[in-house]
């Protein structure tokens, strides 16, 4: 057995994808570590804030698999190249959908903090009333989960009585406080929200 492994080790790159492609699992795990440092290289030199470093290098076995299915040595280039184009491909497209994710997030957030100066309350907005999609909404919940125990209890108070569409006059004389202290606690509470929503 010990001599078939120095065989298989042996074996050339285009060797070891015929047997893969031919149903022979093992040599994949030998082929991949051939390009371990490469992996490495990428992952370094792509920086993609929503991805582990676990999860790009399962990003790059499932590339080097598809990679094997379709790589044709007829064609004039190595596997190694072939692989590095495509895996590069790939990150590119990731990072793409990576900043289209967070534009989408500033927008939401840009909106939200328009609709909450409107005095509309995030159940309204939760409820999907302002063209938010599905995918949308369900961020804005998961960030906005723990928004409610970042405020000091001044600023719970005049949120609350804010999104109830009561002004800040009236909110001041209820609270018994001045209007200035008011309009702060609500600024502090707006900037809070676009804080978490932005992170």
């Amino acid at each position: 057995m010990a001599d078939e492994d120095e065989k298989i080790y042996l074996m050339s790159d285009e060797e070891l994808i015929l047997m893969i492609k031919n149903g022979d699992g093992y040599p994949f795990k030998i082929l991949f570590k051939r390009y371990h440092p490469l992996v490495t290289k990428l992952t370094k030199e792509y920086y993609l804030k929503s991805y582990e470093l676990e999860d790009l290098w399962q990003e790059a076995r499932i590339v080097f698999h598809k990679t094997i299915q379709t790589y044709d040595q007829d064609k004039g280039h190595t596997f190694g190249n072939f692989y590095k184009l495509n895996f590069k491909h790939h990150i590119f497209s990731l990072i793409r959908k990576d900043m289209a994710k967070k534009r989408r997030i500033e927008k939401i957030a840009e909106s939200l903090d328009g609709m909450i100066e409107k005095g509309m309350s995030p159940q309204y907005i939760m409820n999907g009333k302002e063209g938010l999609s599905a995918l949308d909404i369900l961020q804005v919940k998961e960030k906005l989960a723990g928004y409610h125990h970042t405020l000091s209890k001044l600023e719970q108070k005049v949120f609350s009585l804010y999104l109830k569409n009561i002004e800040v006059d009236e909110i001041a004389e209820q609270l018994q406080c001045d209007s200035l202290q008011i309009k702060n606690a609500l600024d502090r509470c707006k900037r809070k929200m676009k804080l978490i929503l932005e992170s």
